[in-house]
């Protein structure tokens, strides 16, 4: 079968689970959205610079992130999942523009010649099973010296996560988690330059060796003392995320 005849089954097989997935999700943010908002949007500032970048939101899912990256310049979302991307469209359509992807397209069904400052990724590429692929793919969406911003489980508390029972029924259809030092090589072998590598916590469940490290009044002291970046270096290793900033080859 043509590899991308496969890939557009695969697509509508987990477009299927997240039009559902979606739609119960709605308008209510997990803090550890919040998290992940908070890093990106301190990625741009930090690395791109002000208002006005191109911004292209992969696996955009039902949208919610536009209405936190429209300020900073003009989004694109795109996904795979059609009551997804309805939702984006019906809920953020004033905080960008969303487009359902083409999964038998190299750019999804975006212009060929599209290219954008940043690409933001997040807890996407666990869910792909071809993940070097995935990279190029997302190196071939940004501009030279363009940045991405990823955010993805952490491979190394893979094995805790999948078996503990209270965890079980979150699985989705496919499940590929990465280890930091995979998922650096794999950016690194693309050319890419790694900014920050860090680790963030699931308060409700703390894995690893260093468990009591991630109650969230501690995590908090650290980001009000300033040392939110510390903290999530000494994480990396066993936060249940991991949140990446890296810079695209010339």
């Amino acid at each position: 079968m043509p590899e991308n005849n496969v890939q557009q089954r695969s697509a509508v097989a987990k477009a299927r689970f997240y039009d559902q997935h979606w739609l119960a999700r709605g308008q209510n943010l997990h803090y550890t959205e919040l998290m992940r908002a908070e890093f990106i949007v301190g990625g741009i500032r930090e690395y791109v610079g002000g208002a006005g970048c191109q911004i292209l939101d992969l696996g955009c899912g039902r949208g919610w992130m536009a209405a936190v990256l429209s300020p900073l310049g003009k989004v694109v979302g795109v996904d795979f999942s059609p009551a997804g991307i309805q939702f984006a469209k019906d809920n953020y359509g004033d905080h960008g523009e969303f487009v359902l992807g083409d999964a038998a397209s190299e750019t999804l069904g975006l212009p060929p010649d599209r290219r954008f400052d940043v690409v933001v990724c997040t807890e996407v590429i666990e869910h792909v099973e071809d993940q070097p692929r995935f990279i190029r793919q997302i190196k071939g969406f940004l501009k030279p010296r363009g940045w991405l911003l990823l955010t993805t489980p952490n491979g190394n508390v893979w094995q805790e996560f999948s078996t503990h029972r209270a965890m079980v029924h979150t699985l989705q259809p496919v499940e590929s988690w990465i280890r930091p030092s995979r998922l650096s090589q794999m950016l690194r072998a693309e050319g890419f330059t790694i900014q920050t590598h860090e680790g963030r916590p699931l308060y409700e469940l703390r894995l690893g060796r260093h468990r009591w490290l991630q109650r969230r009044l501690f995590h908090r002291l650290c980001v009000s003392l300033g040392y939110e970046h510390k903290y999530g270096r000494f994480m990396l290793m066993d936060a249940l995320y991991q949140f990446l900033a890296a810079r695209a080859p010339d």
